[in-house]
């Protein structure tokens, strides 16, 4: 099987099985598709935000592939996509970057915090918490990597202050071994995230999340089990009052912190895992000339939303009928 990838200005025709173009929405217009000369068995849109694509229905997909639930219900009620062609397939992340042969992971403090990402999504927040543990404990260090710059834009970070290191933007191998030195990651904002790439990696690292319940975030994130999500204005008192003590708690209680990050070091799916997702969906589609209906499973059930037929590859359970999502529980239950 061969892979290739070409940028969309020097694609002319194509007759390859299996056909994907990537947009983030917005601006970015599809309707230049309309004038190639595609012959694909398959044909798929993966999305990666909020924003519907610009020339969406000017090319007629099999099927949109969305990065959460969140995003699927966007889809179908915003962007006018039937919801049998949503296929819902959460990221993954790229294992080698946390695990390699005769690597040990450094060391963790438990008094680190992590604020990875574009400073909209939450530094403000991040920043007040920390002042307020660190009245509390002076041994509180949030780490901030990221930066206005990873959309593109400018933009100076905040003035620098005893307790607080400003990284900037680094190496994706480098950022997964700082992240693994922290202990909690705080990822409470007001923006409906459409995945949440930054929660997965820190859970992954065995960073305990502190997320609000917003967009996909609720997907990922099992309230007390891998980490938590706390309702509320990010920077309304209540909120950064339920964060500060949550953490201090925490802190205190080491045999539960280990619990939670345990389930967080199991709860990321790896690239590998969704490729495998991935292959599985397509077989299963391009056999639907020569397969019977796929027929109810006593052990599976139905979709919890549409009583729908699921699915099950390699992530979890999909239903054929409405592209709901269901991933594999793996997180344990406490002692």
């Amino acid at each position: 099987m061969g892979v290739e990838t070409r940028h969309y200005s020097a694609l002319k025709r194509d007759h390859s099985d299996i056909f994907i173009a990537s947009t983030s929405g917005g601006q970015l217009d599809l309707s230049t598709l309309g004038a190639l000369e595609l012959e694909n068995r398959l044909k798929i849109l993966l999305v990666h935000g909020i924003a519907q694509p610009d020339g969406l229905s000017s090319y007629p997909f099999d099927f949109v592939y969305s990065p959460s639930n969140f995003i699927r219900g966007k889809a179908v009620a915003k962007w006018g996509i039937t919801r049998d062609r949503v296929f819902v397939s959460h990221r993954g992340v790229m294992e080698t970057n946390f695990a390699g042969r005769g690597r040990r992971p450094p060391v963790r403090n438990p008094f680190a915090l992590l604020y990875a990402g574009h400073p909209s999504k939450g530094l403000e927040t991040a920043l007040v918490i920390t002042r307020s543990l660190r009245v509390a404990d002076k041994r509180f260090h949030l780490h901030v990597y990221g930066g206005a710059g990873l959309w593109g834009e400018t933009g100076e970070n905040p003035q620098p202050e005893v307790g607080i290191t400003y990284h900037g933007i680094i190496g994706q191998r480098q950022l997964a071994r700082e992240m693994q030195r922290c202990s909690f990651s705080i990822n409470l904002q007001r923006r409906q995230e459409p995945f949440g790439m930054t929660v997965i990696e820190a859970m992954r690292a065995g960073c305990i999340v502190l997320a609000s319940p917003v967009g996909a975030y609720p997907e990922i994130v099992t309230h007390g089990k891998d980490g938590f999500l706390i309702p509320g204005e990010p920077l309304g008192v209540p909120t950064r009052r339920a964060a500060v003590n949550l953490i201090l708690e925490l802190v205190r209680n080491p045999e539960y912190a280990d619990f939670l990050r345990r389930n967080a070091l199991q709860t990321s799916l790896s690239w590998d895992q969704v490729a495998r997702t991935w292959e599985g969906h397509w077989e299963w589609v391009l056999s639907a000339a020569t397969r019977e209906a796929t027929p109810s499973s006593p052990v599976l059930g139905s979709c919890n939303e549409c009583r729908g037929v699921w699915l099950p590859l390699a992530d979890g359970l999909h239903c054929t009928c409405c592209g709901n999502y269901q991933r594999n529980s793996s997180p344990q239950d406490p002692i």
